[in-house]
């Protein structure tokens, strides 16, 4: 059963990644610490721990925003295959600090809503990824000179990771299926 990127939630028809995202948000100010937990199976002190470590920005009156939320979203979609490292060090590329909102190049949840139609496509693959890549960010609006650029390769590492993940579980599975014997018989 697919799910919505980092988080447990299937997906439902058509609705998108952006207006899965979105109808998070109709009517309230944000997601508290408990509908996170909810959403993504992540635990309260590992969030608490990608707060402190810069990975994801603080809560705002306890509640999260919509871009701070599908940040969580996309740090979670590719922990299992990337270091939390190199995961920060990829969205400061892209949007700087995650305290910051003014040194961002694109919202993260306009981020994940590509992320989303690039790996929602009925054609997506690896030989296809920069080619759905360039059609979902057609029509975005580089307000900095390479911030294109850097959007494009931020989606292209994020939908690249996504299908090791696809990989890693696939053979994880595979693993799990082999006897626990060797061709002689003997236990392993």
């Amino acid at each position: 059963m697919a799910v919505y990127p980092g988080t447990t939630v299937p997906v439902k028809g058509n609705v998108s990644g952006k207006q899965f995202l979105s109808g998070l948000f109709m009517g309230n100010g944000g997601i508290v610490m408990q509908q996170l937990n909810a959403l993504t199976g992540i635990k309260t002190p590992t969030l608490q721990n990608w707060v402190s470590r810069g990975f994801i920005p603080h809560p705002q009156n306890k509640r999260y925003t919509k871009d701070a939320t599908a940040r969580i979203f996309i740090v979670n979609a590719m922990r299992d295959t990337m270091t939390l490292e190199d995961i920060k060090k990829l969205l400061i590329y892209v949007n700087g600090n995650p305290e910051n909102r003014e040194d961002d190049i694109i919202p993260e949840s306009a981020l994940y809503g590509y992320f989303c139609e690039v790996i929602f496509d009925e054609n997506f693959s690896f030989k296809r990824v920069n080619e759905l890549i360039a059609k979902v960010i057609a029509n975005y609006e580089e307000k900095l000179r390479e911030a294109k650029h850097r959007v494009k390769t931020a989606l292209e590492v994020i939908c690249v990771n996504y299908l090791a993940n696809d990989l890693l579980s696939r053979s994880k599975t595979l693993l799990n299926g082999i006897e626990e014997k060797n061709i002689f018989g003997e236990e392993i």
